[in-house]
């Protein structure tokens, strides 16, 4: 699913130990909930934050997840995709 942009903009301070606060329709947008993992990475001068995605999209499992279309699917849930009739 793809999800829009959002082309507003928030200035936020840091905080003494160089923290900030996520605003709340960000994260909803990016589908980030309470103690997701997000992955932080440099491109030019700019920091950009994205929810890192260790679990199956469809059943929710973390242990050898195969990335199919930039979607982790667990073996199990590939099985059962291919074993569908079309």
């Amino acid at each position: 699913m793809v999800k829009k942009t959002i082309y507003t903009t928030v200035v936020r301070r840091l905080d003494p130990l160089g923290r900030i606060v996520l605003p709340k329709k960000y994260r909803k947008n990016c589908d980030m909930n309470i103690k997701d993992d997000v992955e932080m990475y440099l491109e030019g001068s700019a920091i950009c934050v994205k929810k890192y995605n260790t679990r199956c999209k469809l059943c929710g499992e973390t242990d050898n997840l195969i990335v199919f279309k930039g979607t982790n699917l667990c073996p199990a849930c590939v099985a059962g995709i291919k074993r569908l009739k079309y």
